[in-house]
Order: C-alpha cells, then structure tokens, then sequence
C-alpha cells in the first residue's frame, strides 16, 4: 500500500495482529508501540514488525505522550491507529500542531460516552480525530447519535479466521459433563450487562431430566451469578471454569454458544469464535449481535431481559441436534462470508490508504 502506519496500544488481539503482518506483506511500513513484557511484544517481533516498548498509564501520560511525539518525528508516519482510550489520548496529545500524521480511533462498545465527560473530548470527542473504526454498525448508529461525523465514522467488522480454530477436540469430562450431555457454554467476564443472571433464571425453567448443561468460562463478577449459580435449582445444570486460557477450545468443545447480553455489545468476540467453530449460537436481540447471527439461519436470536425465551432457545437445540448442527454449519459460513479477517484486512488498508491521501 504505501503507507506508514504507527500502531498504538497497550493490548494487541489475534484480529489486529494478522492485520499488522498482512499489512506489511502488501508493502506498507508499519510499527506498533506496546507495553513492557507483554506477549504481544513477542507475536509482533515473530511476525516480523518492528516494536517500540513504551508504557502508556491512562489518558493523561504526558510523559508518554512526549515519548510519542518523539517516535513520531523519527518515523514520520501517515497514520497514527490507536484503538484504546489511554493511547489514543496519547496519540491526539502528541499529534497537537501537526499537519501530519492522521489519527484514527476505534470503538468496539456502546455507551460510557457524554458529551458532559471532560475525558470524552480527549478521546472520542477530540475535533482533530479524523476517523474512528466502528466494529459493528450498531456502535456506528450510537457514535452518530453522540452527534459525530457521519464522515468520520466507519464500519469495519473485527473478523477471525476458523483456521485459527483447527485444533484437536477437547474433552469436558473435568467439569463433570458425561457422554451425552448437550453443553451449551458461555465466555466472558460474568459482569451485569452480560446478562448471566437472565440466563440462569432460564435454567429454572429447565425440566429436570434434561440433558441440557450450562458451561460457563471466565471470571464471576456479579453476585447476582454467584447466587443463582448456587440455586438447587440451577446447579445441577451450570459448571463454572473460571478465566481459562484454553477457553476458545472449550467453546470448541461444547455442543452451543450463549450470549446473554443485555446491552452495548459492540462485536463480541466470543460468538465469533463459536461460529468459527460451527457451533450454533444463541444471541439477544443487542448491539452488533443481530449483525452477527440470522435469526433461524445462523443462531438463534431472542429478546433481552428474557429468561424464559432463553431457556426454551437452548432447549430447542438440546432437543434436535441435527437442527443444531445445521445452524452451527451455516454460522461458520456467515463468518467465511461477512466476518472473515481477510475483509478486516482489506477493509483497513483501504481507509489507512484513504486517511493518509488526505
């Protein structure tokens, strides 16, 4: 492509790294900042890119945003992508009475923004951010209704590739799920607005010889899960894991993806990598999901706050597991078709390509 492109975060994820070396293979310069000692370091410097360590604290690390300024003057890049809010602060910071390099954003939830927050105009609200990266159509439609741009906003899906997905298959006999279970997981930090808590009044409406089982990976941070979870007339049904490292492959595992949520999800990643891995999914009716999963086709689509339209949802699948597997086929489909890293890759070279013409 051309162009010079300084990546900036503190958390580099699969998506944006297979962007950074595709990136780089189709001739443009590219180099990331990251933290000390990350992982990501490491993936970086394998996929040939080169790293510049320097920790950015939170939005107003002045330090670092002079260090920035620094690196920026030495590489002179077209482009600046910083897609966390600290970075991005940083970046605006440090671009402050440039002509050059263009600063682009990226916002992969809704909500959390006013134009009341002081902080908000370091960031998103910022008048010199040309662009912001929007990972679903939904956080587009919620920026445009903060009153942005419409010409700064732009729709890039975060997309996967089930080839990352291709491992052996996993047993779930350590939670205690036996042969002929029908798992269904669940992944993420267990917080209100995923809407576990829902979930969990849906298994009440269980009948109790099903064969139904409710795994659920990560860490627990709502009381409310914790209790129902200990319910007698939930527990038998739900295995809680823990944050798990291996957590993709236990979703490999499972028989049906969950994801309750209740509000502001952007793209979540987790039913990506469930239809990567031809599981059928169950999805609310919130955010990007409904860009996500068709209704009937790919997933199953319910209305939020709705435990009863949960539970019979992922009855409906234990039930009749060639329909799942039909679903679950057709969702990795929609991720080869409409979610694929490929289209993430061209979708960003295009608009570093554009950004940097302006």
């Amino acid at each position: 492509t051309g162009v010079r492109v300084l990546f900036v975060s503190m958390h580099y994820d699969r998506s944006e790294r297979a962007v950074m070396a595709a990136l780089r293979v189709d001739g443009a310069e590219v180099h990331a900042v990251c933290r000390p000692g990350s992982a990501e370091e490491t993936a970086l410097v394998a996929a040939d890119v080169p790293v510049t360590i320097l920790p950015v604290r939170h939005r107003l690390d002045l330090a670092a945003a002079r260090a920035l300024r620094r690196l920026i003057g030495a590489w002179a890049p077209d482009v600046v992508y910083a897609p966390e809010n600290r970075t991005l602060s940083a970046a605006l910071f440090a671009t402050r009475g440039l002509r050059r390099p263009v600063v682009i954003g990226y916002r992969g939830t809704m909500g959390h923004l006013s134009r009341w927050d002081p902080a908000a105009w370091l960031t998103y609200l910022h008048p010199r951010l040309r662009r912001i990266f929007c990972v679903s159509n939904a956080v587009r439609g919620y920026l445009e209704g903060m009153r942005l741009p419409a010409e700064r906003l732009v729709t890039i899906y975060k997309g996967h590739d089930p080839a990352w997905y291709a491992a052996p298959a996993r047993s779930l006999a350590e939670f205690g799920v036996a042969p002929g279970d029908f798992v269904v997981a669940f992944a993420g930090n267990m917080r209100p607005v995923k809407g576990v808590d829902v979930l969990l009044q849906g298994v009440k409406t269980w009948p109790r010889d099903t064969r139904a089982r409710l795994l659920l990976i990560g860490e627990v941070r709502d009381a409310a899960v914790r209790r129902l979870a200990d319910d007698p007339a939930v527990a038998p049904y739900v295995r809680l894991t823990g944050y798990r490292e291996d957590a993709a492959a236990l979703i490999g595992a499972a028989d049906a993806f969950v994801m309750p949520s209740v509000e502001r999800e952007g793209l979540p990643r987790g039913v990506l990598e469930a239809m990567c891995q031809s599981k059928p999914v169950v999805v609310t009716a919130v955010g990007g999901m409904v860009e996500q999963v068709e209704h009937g086709v790919s997933g199953l689509v319910v209305p939020p706050r709705d435990p009863a339209a949960l539970g019979r949802a992922l009855l409906e699948l234990a039930a009749d597991p060639a329909r799942a597997a039909g679903l679950g086929a057709a969702s990795r489909r929609r991720v080869e078709e409409r979610f694929h890293i490929r289209g993430t890759i061209e979708a960003f070279a295009r608009e570093f390509r554009r950004a940097a013409a302006e």
